[in-house]
């Protein structure tokens, strides 16, 4: 199993770890992923990051512009 947390949780569900240390290292492998993908990105000059959170409107405005150019 290569999915994020599916370690984890089976080392949890095997008693090798508690809750708290399954959560944890839930989390602390989420944060080293994302940063990995973020390293990753940054290679790339022409990408166009949105705010996932923001205003819709202005988020599809920017996928439009972006892909007629």
């Amino acid at each position: 199993m290569q999915g994020l947390g599916y370690k984890e949780v089976v080392e949890y569900l095997k008693g090798n770890a508690s809750y708290e240390e399954m959560a944890e290292k839930i989390k602390k492998e989420t944060r080293r992923y994302a940063k990995r993908q973020l390293t990753w990105f940054r290679k790339y000059e022409n990408i166009k990051w949105i705010d996932g959170q923001g205003d819709i409107e202005k988020n599809i405005d920017i996928i439009i512009n972006n892909y007629e150019n």
